[in-house]
């Protein structure tokens, strides 16, 4: 095989998974564009705190710092929340996207909470690291 062939491929397979890359994100930079509904609804705190309590705080804690008690028996800790949900750091939608879709060990729960429900989580842990901004 010629050289200037084997460059040829090279450049095809390298564009084709730029192509693949780009297409399995574009759901994620959608998703930062997106803005919370119910941003500052106390009743959404409310909601979003009754769903934490239920369903994540095993992992990721009381206050969202990833010191739940099931950590013990996870291979990654959860990342601490009240860092990471700063608004400049993450914004509302990839906070949705990352909760509906999961990642690494964290696991997808669209199946289990509608859109809704997804917000009011956002809004909690919202809550939880304006709090923890200001001490």
């Amino acid at each position: 095989m010629k050289t200037s062939s084997i460059i040829k491929t090279s450049l095809l397979v390298l564009l084709g998974v730029v192509v693949v890359a780009s297409y399995m994100q574009k759901d994620l930079l959608v998703a930062a564009f997106q803005t919370n509904p119910y941003k500052g609804s106390p009743a959404s705190v409310a909601r979003g705190e009754a769903l934490w309590m239920q369903y994540c705080q095993a992992c990721h804690g009381n206050e969202g710092a990833g010191d739940g008690p099931a950590t013990a028996q996870l291979s990654v800790r959860p990342k601490d929340l009240t860092m990471v949900a700063l608004p400049p750091v993450f914004p509302d939608g990839i906070m949705a996207y990352r909760i509906a879709n999961g990642k690494n060990t964290m696991p997808a729960w669209k199946d289990l909470f509608p859109p809704d429900q997804v917000w009011d989580l956002v809004s909690y842990i919202r809550s939880k690291s304006k709090k923890t901004a200001k001490t």
